[in-house]
């Protein structure tokens, strides 16, 4: 009787563990773009802007007042490499009509978007209410030369100094074409 009242207990023991393995397990959930171009996990705080959000363009808003996290298409893309590409645009964000108070903060590396070749990079710019926003930007050039890019924002330098976020969002994502 003591033995089984023993196996109880540590049977019990164990279920709890097991749920409690299970809950941290479903704190993301998985995205999938309606036009059946990528899905990829975002995590549970990250709310899906339905509202603000296109075909061409996915919004999600964070925790923060400034967290912002968004997947665009941007089209047919003029230059024949991501390289000048993204070399191109963050050239256009530091002039005039760019964006205010733009610094670069990391240079342009190597980024795997799910066997995409990809750039990113990092920067801080001022908004229109003088709010310095940090920005990671991932580019990527599609097949038939489709622009595309990943950005996450925030007024807190997070965004560049933890990359857990961005590197789950990588880790999980798919291409479907």
């Amino acid at each position: 009787m003591r033995v089984q009242k023993f196996k109880l207990g540590r049977i019990i023991i164990l279920l709890v563990v097991f749920l409690a393995s299970v809950v941290g397990v479903s704190e993301a959930f998985v995205f999938t773009n309606p036009l059946g171009l990528y899905s990829t996990t975002i995590w549970d705080q990250w709310v899906y802007q339905a509202h603000h959000s296109t075909s061409e363009l996915i919004v999600f808003y964070g925790e923060g007042d400034f967290d912002l996290l968004y997947f665009e298409s941007l089209g047919t893309v003029s230059d024949d490499s991501v390289d000048s590409w993204a070399e191109r645009s963050i050239r256009l964000y530091g002039e005039p009509g760019g964006l205010k108070s733009f610094q670069l903060e990391t240079p342009l590396s190597k980024v795997d978007v799910a066997g995409q070749r990809g750039l990113g990079a990092a920067y801080t710019y001022e908004d229109e209410r003088g709010t310095r926003l940090w920005e990671c930007r991932i580019f990527v050039l599609l097949p038939e030369h489709q622009g595309f890019s990943i950005a996450l924002s925030s007024d807190e330098p997070w965004v560049v100094d933890d990359p857990r976020l961005l590197d789950d969002i990588l880790g999980y994502w798919r291409w479907l074409f």
